[in-house]
């Protein structure tokens, strides 16, 4: 008989790709029936032709828009999630973020079922609140209420080596596995999406930014720098995602503070297209900024997807990129608040054709090494050594 497998994840799971991958990779692994369990998306239309059972429940209270009801909405999405998570009287539970883990937890106490935490952020280093000391304060408590969890879990797994290391050391664990967020192996053609949509020529340069468009993340900084280019006229600064209309305007008036026309800003598209739109671009831009120990130590999706396709990546010289570039050796590293650093490395990817085609032949190794068929093996071992616990 198939073991019963529950995800949970306490948002929209649309663009999630680490838990459709899981999901995904236990469901047609023959062995476990999986469930996941989100919120409904804001426009009330899941996707439904995901290879694997999903539920979703709706938070009445998104239509109390005020942040003062915020923390109705919290506990109404983790009470409609617990009684929902109970239902499905799975044999283990996988919870993604702090939330999915509390009522994890209070189901193993319960009803005594396996559970493996599989961490999407570093959750004792986040921004809750606006004033820093308070919000220093709330990160200790949560370290600590996630110490007690976790040692009480089946299995802890993150997706970064840097990350797993921390949580080694915050929650007094002997092993996180680390599984890495990385695309399937696959050969993309370029359809030239982006091209097409904006009507760009070919002679264009396409720099693309893709994940969410928030600070820290490098924007403004990539902004100045294209403006600083040698070939600005000929670049064209991509954004791809969710963005907030504050966000947008400042980015906006940031270009044209800078006199750099060439700022596009696109919606998110589904993560099973994603790979097709970072195909067309010729550069990729990994510039997430030390604002945090969460980014800080972390390898972002863009990262392996860009090698995946072999577009040249600009990516922040920081551990954890350090280690994945240490081997795919196909781009270029700089200090993410440097406006000169990655004017330079802009204008050397666009101008040196021998350099370009090295970083788009070395990715052509790397994505052998960092693909889903390898972190899959290790995610089904992780089962398969909690069933015999």
């Amino acid at each position: 008989m198939k073991k019963k497998i529950c995800i949970i994840r306490a948002s929209d799971i649309t663009f999630i790709s680490r838990v459709h991958r899981t999901a995904q990779a236990l469901q047609q692994s023959g062995k476990y029936q999986v469930n996941v369990l989100s919120i409904m998306p804001r426009g009330g239309k899941p996707i439904s032709e995901y290879p694997y059972e999903t539920t979703y429940i709706s938070i009445k209270s998104r239509a109390l828009k005020s942040s003062l009801f915020s923390i109705f909405r919290i506990l109404e999405g983790m009470a409609r999630l617990y009684f929902s998570a109970k239902k499905q009287k799975a044999d283990i539970y996988i919870p993604i973020g702090i939330e999915d883990l509390v009522i994890v937890y209070v189901i193993s106490k319960f009803f005594k079922t396996k559970f493996i935490y599989s961490a999407n952020e570093l959750e004792g280093d986040r921004k809750r609140v606006g004033n820093k000391k308070l919000n220093k304060f709330l990160n200790r408590q949560v370290i600590k209420i996630e110490k007690w969890m976790l040692n009480k879990s089946n299995g802890v797994i993150a997706a970064d080596l840097e990350r797993a290391k921390l949580m080694e050391k915050w929650y007094g664990l002997d092993k996180v596995e680390v599984i890495r967020n990385v695309p399937s192996y696959v050969d993309v053609d370029n359809e030239n999406l982006i091209r097409k949509v904006l009507n760009l020529p070919k002679a264009s340069k396409i720099l693309l930014y893709q994940g969410m468009l928030s600070p820290g993340r490098g924007l403004e900084v990539s902004i100045k720098a294209c403006a600083k280019s040698k070939t600005q006229n000929k670049i064209h600064l991509v954004l791809l995602g969710f963005i907030t209309e504050e966000y947008k305007d400042k980015l906006l008036k940031t270009a044209g503070d800078f006199g750099f026309a060439n700022l596009h800003i696109l919606p998110p598209v589904p993560w099973k297209e994603l790979l097709f739109w970072t195909k067309s671009a010729d550069i990729s831009l990994v510039l997430i900024e030390n604002v945090s120990i969460s980014y800080y130590l972390a390898a972002p999706n863009k990262l392996y997807e860009t090698i995946m396709v072999g577009v040249p990546y600009i990516a922040s010289n920081f551990p954890e990129i350090k280690h994945v570039h240490e081997v795919a050796k196909a781009g270029i590293l700089v200090n993410p608040e440097n406006v000169n650093d990655i004017t330079e490395a802009i204008d050397k990817l666009n101008e040196d054709k021998l350099l370009y085609k090295s970083c788009v032949k070395s990715s052509k190794f790397a994505k052998t090494v960092f693909n889903w068929s390898i972190e899959q093996k290790k995610l089904l071992q992780i089962m398969e050594n909690i069933d015999i616990q």
